[in-house]
């Protein structure tokens, strides 16, 4: 038996209902506050209706870590500049030798931190509980593949866009990366050269590498650490819709013929994967009884300019093959879909896929993320019926791919 790729009328409401419930009745949803904890159990009522079996997950977390980070990289990047800046025009060796060196640590901080995923700098921010909730449907026959779609509930922390708009941390950080190249470069040059007074040179150099200057200014403001965006977080409409398939599925009394269609919601800090590397460590053994499959569902802005994510920043590969099965239910949809790479930064499907599990990305493409509607909204009518309609469908199709 094969489901129909649609929600129907009745189902659609629902998502609203459930997305309108949550923000209504809780706070901020991040990760150690009482908002996460009311959404998190909110969810886990519903699931818990429609679902066979369901495990939550506690883990624990240093929910800011990341921010911090960014804002004490960015502030050692303007002590950077100006040390460069005052070796160049009085030939200081030790203060360009120092300039070099911190240089050197805000490439490999970074590089640690925002490509690889590391967590041992978390440290610096206190540890707070979160948890996952696990939701598993079992199919009519024995069970011959999972597919595990994964969401979040998180409450976004509020970012000052400037003129940048929903690119702006894009922006500020491929900035910062040239102009953190460029410095080590002007730097390294200096020192070769004989640090010379003045030299006009390396004035224009050191000019270059100020012109950079602003943007780790913005870096150190960007993201305010003690407000979310009010509203709807764009990320907590993919928890509703999978929930509303288990719904309408159970409703109907439908199972797939060989096919265990899951919903894992994590925990919500940076975009769910604390709770997803904590969930693949844990059930990286229990979930190898057969094949598994993780589709992790990124912000959703729009259905018209969707796209499936299966290589991140640090070269860390999903499944293409996975991808392709997405790209082809869209393409029996009509719906547009995309295939691309997260130029920065580790993708949803990244603790999955170094964990060995098969997995890629699904969510508003990023090349036209700045020309979508607003992450977040203060009103349930400004969520387009027809984005929901048409990501409700493509996950349908997805399981009807596996199955058959």
């Amino acid at each position: 038996m094969t489901a129909l790729p649609q929600l129907d009328d009745k189902t659609l409401s629902y998502v609203l209902e459930i997305i309108e419930t949550v923000t209504e009745s809780t706070d901020d949803r991040r990760t150690g506050q009482k908002g996460e904890e009311q959404a998190k159990h909110m969810f886990l009522n519903e699931l818990m209706k429609y679902c066979d079996d369901t495990q939550e997950q506690y883990f624990h977390t240093h929910p800011g870590a990341g921010t911090l980070t960014q804002k004490i990289l960015c502030a050692m990047l303007i002590i950077c500049a100006v040390l460069f800046s005052i070796s160049v025009l009085n030939g200081y060796v030790a203060t360009a030798v120092l300039s070099l060196l911190l240089n050197l640590g805000i490439f490999a901080v970074f590089s640690y931190k925002f490509i690889f995923d590391g967590t041992k700098l978390d440290v610096i921010k206190p540890r707070k509980n979160s948890a996952n909730i696990l939701g598993r449907r079992f199919p009519q026959g024995i069970a011959q593949q999972r597919v595990v779609f994964v969401a979040h509930t998180d409450a976004p922390l509020s970012i000052r866009s400037f003129l940048f708009g929903n690119m702006a941390t894009y922006i500020v950080s491929i900035c910062s990366i040239v102009g953190n190249t460029l410095l080590f470069c002007s730097q390294a040059l200096f020192l070769f050269s004989g640090a010379p007074i003045d030299e006009p040179f390396f004035r224009v150099l050191q000019g270059f590498c100020l012109i950079f200057l602003p943007f780790y200014v913005i870096g150190l403001i960007l993201v305010n650490p003690q407000k979310t965006s009010s509203g709807i977080s764009s990320s907590l409409m993919p928890s509703s819709i999978i929930i509303s398939i288990l719904k309408q599925f159970s409703e109907d009394s439908f199972r797939y013929e060989k096919t265990e269609f899951c919903c894992l919601i994590t925990g919500s800090e940076y975009s769910g994967r604390a709770g997803s590397y904590a969930f693949a460590k844990k059930y990286r053994r229990l979930f190898s009884d057969i094949p598994t499959v993780f589709i992790p569902i990124e912000e959703i802005t729009t259905s018209d300019k969707l796209s499936v994510f299966f290589k991140d920043g640090s070269g860390n590969k999903g499944s293409a093959e996975i991808a392709s099965i997405i790209a082809q239910a869209a393409e029996n949809l009509s719906l547009e879909l995309t295939k691309e790479n997260t130029i920065l930064g580790s993708a949803s499907f990244t603790p999955f896929a170094v964990n060995h599990f098969p997995a890629c990305s699904l969510g508003t493409s990023k090349k036209h993320i700045s020309k979508s509607v607003s992450p977040t909204a203060d009103k349930i009518t400004a969520i387009r019926r027809k984005t929901v309609s048409d990501i409700g469908a493509l996950i349908i199709e997805i399981l009807n791919y596996y199955d058959s």
